[in-house]
């Protein structure tokens, strides 16, 4: 998962932020990549809302002349645009050459990635829905590589909709809990309230674990990389300590999944 909403770093000492993500990685991150029970990663707002372009906004006059028919005034107001936070905005979890900003007619900035303006979807009520794909034939989620994806989502299998929380191991808490303190407490508190860094406490992004541990492995934007400084079991006890810590009940992370993605 994320987890800055999993950033800023005190000194080589402080760790990481999502996601997204994951409640938000970070208020220094425009986008995030967002995961979807329906249609896997997607480009998603700071919020984890999934992120959408309208064919409204096509370079492509035939295209764009169908879509503002099929799509009125009041369709476009179920899409609110996902507002950049600089010209240069960041990326947590996604490629930062596809990120960017365009000035809007009133002079606010609009997030972009790989050039497609894009909106969230009053429908969505929750990070990861995709309520808004297809919409009146005009509205797509956008992949994590830049493409827009016109695919209809997948039926989600019953089964699938309910998410199986990991076990948490007693003694590895306690080692994540002290490594924590040493390493990450600076930039996202001691209590995982967050400082320079993004808070934890909360967090529902950083309930994605392949994406927390690359946070914790790569790092992005202001952090650093902590790879070079923590040993595989440091760093899933880390994960495993802020996601279950401070009223977190987001299971354990094992060494094996950390080797995995190191």
């Amino acid at each position: 998962m994320y987890v800055k909403t999993l950033v800023a770093a005190l000194s080589a000492a402080a760790f990481m932020a999502p996601a997204s993500l994951l409640a938000q990685p970070s208020n220094n991150f425009t986008l995030i990549q967002g995961k979807t029970l329906a249609m896997g990663k997607l480009v998603a707002a700071a919020d984890g809302q999934t992120a959408y372009t309208l064919l409204t906004d096509s370079q492509k006059s035939d295209e764009k002349a169908a879509a503002l028919a099929a799509c009125d005034k009041a369709c476009l107001s179920q899409f609110t645009p996902v507002k950049a936070l600089s010209a240069k905005p960041q990326g947590w979890l996604l490629a930062q050459g596809l990120v960017g900003a365009v000035k809007r007619a009133d002079g606010t900035l609009q997030a972009t990635f790989n050039g497609h303006a894009l909106y969230t979807f009053a429908g969505d009520k929750a990070a990861g829905d995709v309520n808004g794909q297809g919409f009146n034939q005009v509205a797509y989620a956008v992949t994590t590589v830049g493409k827009i994806n016109t695919s209809a989502p997948k039926v989600a299998q019953a089964a699938a909709a309910v998410k199986t929380v990991a076990p948490v191991d007693a003694a590895q808490f306690e080692l994540g809990k002290d490594k924590y303190a040493a390493t990450c407490a600076g930039c996202h508190g001691p209590n995982g309230e967050g400082a320079f860094g993004a808070p934890l406490k909360g967090n529902k992004m950083i309930g994605n674990d392949e994406a927390f541990i690359k946070q914790i492995l790569v790092g992005s934007g202001d952090m650093p990389s902590f790879a070079p400084m923590l040993a595989d079991a440091d760093v899933a006890a880390i994960a495993t300590f802020a996601r279950n810590a401070w009223g977190n009940k987001l299971g354990g992370v094992t060494v094996d999944q950390v080797k995995k993605l190191r």
